[in-house]
């Protein structure tokens, strides 16, 4: 199997025509619905055990809530013309200290379709002129347009998808193992 990149190794070239913007909506918006089809049949204990000290497949989806706030100010950043975005933290406390594990699937799922629907529908209201709008990403020390940005979310959502099916997968391989 193919060991999946962390993060923050990966790399980005931010050079997507504008028209792909609707379809890069279209996978945020799908996020949730893919989320739920992943955890769908899966027992609650499954989803929240640790292995190795890697999040739990609660963990992942839980993660993409707590980015939240985060989404919701670099987007207020870009439409206020502001030059630097905001910084994520790195360290990932939100994730750490909201316990994840302990809170059902149902409700992460519902928050994050709450959270990628207000997102989505902010965006949709957005003029070209907005979505091409540019600021500095603070971590990768490089320019990204509001469309770049979007494009890093979606992979950013997809990353943590993956890496919850993959956590969901080295449970179920470990307790049938045993």
């Amino acid at each position: 199997m193919i060991s999946q990149t962390k993060w923050l190794h990966r790399e980005f070239v931010f050079n997507l025509p504008i028209g792909v913007f609707p379809p890069l909506l279209e996978r945020l918006r799908g996020t949730p619905a893919r989320a739920e089809q992943l955890v769908r049949g899966v027992p609650e204990d499954i989803l929240a055990i640790r292995l190795d000290g890697s999040w739990s497949a609660r963990e992942h989806l839980g993660h993409l809530i707590d980015l939240q706030p985060l989404d919701e100010q670099r987007l207020a950043e870009f439409l206020s013309g502001a030059e630097l975005l905001s910084a994520a933290d790195v360290e990932n406390r939100a994730t750490e200290v909201a316990n994840h594990r302990t809170v059902p699937t149902t409700k992460i799922i519902r928050l994050l379709t709450e959270g990628r629907k207000e997102l989505v529908a902010q965006l949709e209201l957005l003029t070209e002129a907005q979505v091409q709008r540019v600021a500095l990403h603070p971590r990768l020390q490089q320019p990204m347009r509001l469309l770049d940005w979007i494009y890093f979310l979606a992979e950013h959502d997809d990353h943590h998808l993956a890496l919850a099916r993959s956590a969901i997968s080295n449970v179920v391989r470990m307790t049938n193992e045993h």
